[in-house]
């Protein structure tokens, strides 16, 4: 059996042990504290560095931004003075343009008006024509009449010569019909 002496040297040193655990662990934990206290000591100190870099950086995009929108508010502004310029040659373009059509119509119309004139001229002339063909048209018809009651006189005295008695033919032919 172990003696007493041993079981207190033995529970010393358990004590021992667990005395320098004791001091280890809070040692341990202190020296984490202070790592987290110096970690956190470095953070604090570097945060203003950092909202600083985050500022920075948020005022760089937001200008590049705001340049963009700048060049983009110009090419409208200059587009806008393009299309603007554009109107003022499309409307000049319209205005040659009717004019152009005015003095065309006007010409078509006067044009136009001749036209008639000479229509109307020509249909006078035409009917005074036809009144004068209608006199000369009677005329060739009185013409024809004549002539027809002559051609039907000569049809009447080649019928009566043909049917007048005729003298009888020689019994030799004369000398020039010989072959």
């Amino acid at each position: 059996m172990p003696n007493l002496s041993q079981w207190w040297r033995a529970s010393k040193l358990l004590i021992a042990v667990g005395l320098l655990v004791l001091v280890a662990g809070f040692a341990g934990a202190q020296w984490q504290s202070r790592a987290d206290a110096d970690e956190r000591a470095a953070l604090l100190d570097r945060f203003p560095i950092v909202r600083k870099q985050e500022r920075e950086a948020c005022v760089r995009e937001f200008s590049a931004q705001v340049s963009g929108l700048k060049a983009l508010n110009e090419q409208g502004a200059k587009a806008l003075d393009d299309i603007r310029a554009q109107m003022e040659d499309t409307h000049e373009v319209v205005a040659y343009t009717l004019r152009f059509l005015g003095d065309r119509a006007k010409l078509t119309d006067a044009r136009q008006a001749a036209l008639i004139k000479q229509a109307r001229q020509a249909a006078a002339a035409a009917t005074a024509a036809a009144q004068k063909t209608e006199v000369v048209e009677q005329k060739v018809s009185v013409a024809t009449a004549k002539a027809t009651e002559a051609a039907t006189t000569a049809k009447a005295v080649d019928k009566k010569l043909e049917s007048a008695v005729q003298p009888p033919l020689p019994v030799q032919p004369w000398a020039g019909n010989r072959r």
